[in-house]
């Protein structure tokens, strides 16, 4: 007769390993910790200085400066923007750029308004609307004053309204800046095509009353032609040596760049104006709002051209780059985009930036 083994009357209770445990919330303390650091991180502003050599210019030119901010998205950084304006509290600079989306979605412009308040009073301070910003125009407006309430209160506070050329004079030269818009249009089209609609309006108003539509269309046909009518005298004043600075917040590509001059490679001038363009202002990137140290930004979509996909490299994503020897130079921005998808909604690993930009006749 066989002997039966010896069995236990319970399995015996599996050994636990504590060690799971303890490298699930190691992972979990350092993920909390990761993203607590990064929120104190994003509440800091970081000046960046950077040089834009422009050979052809005048001497009289040398040291212009620029401070460029872009892409503030409703942002605050501290008691009425303090810890934005304690980085350029002792900075020097003749004119102030804000290449858009400076409300963003949040819509909030109070954020935009403390920052105009801390910055001087005595210097030209310049702002374009970007795509997530509220319409720079009252599409329905009820009156001739087609404005949006942001832009009006923006302008109450000193800041100029980039729709047509303006003009700075720096040591007896002087320096255009203008919405890019003005450079790629069609102006002789534009101009014509604004004619026949007002023409067309008028009509009807004689014959019966306007919709409130159709008022609104009036208002804003005749605030482009009083553009039209400034930029006419703006060239009177222009001068081929003059700088020519454009605001845009899409940075513009080859395709846009090349189509903002004529002529020879050594003898090119700008299509619409007497001079040609030195120097190209843009937003719109967030410098990636999602970025990897050493690596650069994670993924870049794009509100025209489809999606730009993964790990494009920095090239057309933020700083200095030459197109068609053109320098344009793309800020890093200040907020969170709402461009980019819902799983990334604030910047990582990418502190926000403004820059202050210096000409120079030096090559760099």
């Amino acid at each position: 007769m066989t002997k039966r083994r010896n069995r236990p009357l319970f399995a015996p209770q599996k050994k636990k390993h504590p060690g799971c445990l303890m490298g699930f919330l190691i992972f979990l303390f350092s993920l909390l910790l990761v993203f607590g650091l990064n929120a104190v991180n994003n509440s800091y502003v970081t000046l960046l200085k950077q040089q834009i050599s422009v050979p052809a210019m005048a001497q009289s030119y040398e040291g212009f400066s620029i401070l460029h901010l872009s892409d503030l998205h409703g942002a605050s950084f501290g008691e009425k923007q303090e810890r934005l304006f304690s980085q350029i509290r002792l900075e020097k600079y003749q004119a102030v750029c804000l290449t858009g989306d400076m409300l963003g979605k949040s819509k909030n412009v109070q954020p935009l308004l403390d920052l105009l308040d801390r910055l001087p009073d005595d210097i030209p301070i310049f702002i374009i609307a970007g795509d997530d910003d509220p319409e720079p125009l009252n599409r329905l407006s009820d009156k001739s004053d087609v404005k949006a309430g942001y832009i009006a209160k923006a302008e109450e506070k000193g800041a100029i309204y980039l729709d047509s050329p303006q003009k700075i004079n720096y040591q007896g030269k002087n320096i255009w800046f203008s919405p890019a818009q003005l450079f790629l249009t069609d102006l002789k089209a534009a101009s014509f095509a604004l004619l026949e609609h007002k023409s067309e309006l008028e009509t009807r108003a004689l014959a019966e009353t306007l919709t409130a539509q159709e008022q609104s269309s009036l208002y804003g046909v005749e605030y482009q032609l009083g553009i039209l009518a400034k930029l006419d005298e703006a060239r009177l004043e222009m001068e081929p040596d003059d700088l020519y600075v454009l605001l845009s917040h899409f940075p513009l590509d080859a395709t846009d760049v090349a189509s903002l001059h004529t002529g020879e490679r050594l003898d090119r001038k700008s299509v619409n104006f007497p001079g040609s363009v030195s120097l190209i202002l843009a937003g719109h990137w967030n410098n990636g709002q999602w970025r990897l140290p050493f690596i650069g930004p994670v993924y870049i979509p794009s509100g025209k051209l489809g999606l730009r996909g993964w790990m494009p490299g920095d090239d057309e994503v933020s700083g200095l780059a030459t197109v068609y020897a053109v320098p344009q130079y793309i800020s890093p921005g200040l907020g969170n985009s709402d461009a980019y998808p819902w799983w990334m909604p604030m910047r990582l690993f990418n502190r926000p930036q403004m820059t202050l930009l210096t000409l120079t006749k030096k090559l760099l």
